[in-house]
């Protein structure tokens, strides 16, 4: 594995190959339907969308130097306001991120899970929730599926957990009974940190025992490391999405998401063939 400070991880065209590769098998095909076609494919949409992100560009910079290479001419930035503000887009982008999750974990072994969540605010300060399934490896954390799903916190688990093995680290947040027998559900050993005023369910006095364990305590305290990812993520963008909409802001988050796992298998020597 390349170093991350090494040159082709600002390789703009690489990137965009590797997006346009991950995102062809994700990206439906348009059914017949009312209505004009859109003038461009989803895919370029979408393929501008993330290199926008990667190359830390604002609408207006990525109208002048993305679109006509990406979209073989210039599209207007208002346009791709108005795709970055779709639902299908993010929902697109989101499982993009699971098969580069995939890639990635079928490439680097992992240790341990970590269950995490984190906000970022929009322009109006309006913050925006999401949760990250990260996967802790010797040399890097890498995340393998995130979900912004909002109401009962087992939506989001059921959404963002995948099959796995090993410990899983969560911190007192995810001390929910059900969101708890999810865990098991997916075959692993969940070690919660206990909510001091939550006592009941099967599922829940499963973990207390699991988290009593001298070992387990032990190890939820490696469970920092999969912060680290929110913390690439804070560095390379800050903590405040440009947005109005709490749409885009959500596209913008799964965007940046993406170019942190595509950064990594470009690192990966394997995936630069």
């Amino acid at each position: 594995m390349l170093f991350r400070w090494h040159s082709i991880t600002e390789n703009i065209k690489l990137f965009i190959s590797k997006i346009k590769q991950l995102a062809r098998s994700i990206i439906p095909r348009r059914r017949k339907s009312r209505g004009r076609p859109p003038k461009r494919s989803i895919l370029s949409y979408i393929t501008l969308l993330v290199a926008k992100e990667f190359d830390k560009k604002s609408l207006r910079s990525a109208e002048v130097r993305l679109s006509e290479s990406i979209c073989k001419e210039r599209v207007d930035h208002s346009v791709i306001s108005y795709w970055e503000s779709k639902q299908d887009i993010s929902n697109c982008i989101t499982r993009i991120v699971e098969e580069a999750g995939y890639l990635l974990e079928r490439s680097l072994s992992y240790e341990f899970s970590v269950i995490d969540a984190t906000k970022f605010s929009s322009w109006y300060k309006e913050e925006i929730e999401f949760h990250v399934l990260n996967r802790i490896n010797e040399e890097t954390v890498y995340p393998v599926s995130i979900s912004f799903l909002r109401g009962s916190l087992a939506a989001p688990v059921r959404e963002v957990l995948q099959e796995g093995t090993g410990n899983l680290y969560a911190d007192a947040g995810y001390d929910d009974n059900t969101s708890i027998g999810i865990m098991f559900e997916k075959e692993y050993v969940p070690i919660v940190c206990p909510n001091k005023n939550r006592w009941h369910g099967y599922h829940r006095k499963k973990a207390r025992k699991l988290n009593r364990n001298i070992n387990n305590r032990f190890g939820y305290r490696q469970r920092g490391r999969g912060e680290s990812h929110f913390g690439s993520l804070t560095n390379a963008y800050g903590d405040r999405i440009k947005t109005l909409s709490t749409q885009a802001t959500i596209t913008r988050t799964a965007a940046r998401v993406l170019c942190y796992q595509v950064r990594l298998l470009m690192r990966i020597t394997e995936y630069l063939l």
